[in-house]
């Protein structure tokens, strides 16, 4: 008990809470960037495995909100057969995250990051076939990138929704629930190697509110003062993330 309230009133679990709650923010209002800008974040105050097992949590809570809606709009057809590979992916590659060095995990990690920066400011979208083939792909890619390194995945997965010739409500909802599942997954896989102790359990749950409570705060502001800009800005904020890590 001493030494859980010794961790919770950490330097670093401060900073956590802070950082998750403006990543928070960001996801809430641009719709990207929260979890790939808060990954590298949290490796550099615990460590890549800790961070990550730190974020899980928070965001699996702050799903929660959303996804009973995606769920009577999602297009299954389209997403069962990602979402089941992407699992796979993710179940495999986190024999190599929990296993690597950490330095090198880091520097893997910000290299990914300044990639999808690249590809957000660039407005790239996916204009190939569509067909199971690209789907098994798509989902291997991202679920290998999830699993592996640690770092979101989705982002290729959103490419891959946004080119799709339906209804935008619908792209989001395929968004939401393939995230969703894949957090699911990611967070069985850290259950199952025996990531979570007590204390980050604790220190996870004291994180919950940031994340829930700045992705309601970043929606509300997205509604009231919507910004076309601040998706590039997003984007060079990753961008500028993604160096500082590979640096460090």
């Amino acid at each position: 008990m001493i030494d859980i309230s010794i961790n919770l009133l950490s330097f670093e679990l401060i900073m956590a809470f802070l950082c998750l709650f403006f990543c928070a923010i960001v996801q809430g209002y641009s719709g990207f960037g929260g979890g790939l800008m808060i990954v590298p974040l949290m490796a550099l105050l615990f460590g890549p495995v800790t961070g990550i097992a730190l974020v899980g949590i928070p965001f699996f809570f702050g799903m929660l909100f959303i996804v009973p809606r995606a769920l009577a709009q999602v297009n299954w057809r389209e997403v069962i057969p990602l979402i089941t590979i992407s699992s796979i992916a993710i179940i495999i590659g986190q024999i190599f995250l929990l296993s690597a060095d950490p330095k090198n995990l880091k520097i893997t990690m910000g290299i990914f990051i300044v990639c999808f920066a690249i590809l957000f400011l660039c407005n790239w979208k996916y204009t190939g076939k569509r067909n199971f083939l690209t789907k098994g792909l798509v989902g291997a890619t991202a679920g290998g990138i999830t699993g592996t390194f640690g770092i979101p995945g989705g982002p290729i997965a959103v490419m891959y929704y946004l080119s799709a010739p339906i209804e935008p409500s619908v792209q989001r909802a395929n968004i939401i629930i393939t995230g969703f599942s894949n957090t699911i997954v990611f967070l069985g896989g850290f259950i199952f190697h025996g990531v979570y102790n007590k204390v980050l359990i604790t220190e996870s749950g004291i994180l919950v509110p940031a994340f829930v409570i700045g992705s309601i705060l970043g929606q509300y502001l997205f509604k009231i003062a919507p910004a076309k800009w601040f998706g590039k800005v997003t984007s060079i904020m990753l961008l500028m993330i993604g160096v500082v890590i590979i640096v460090l």
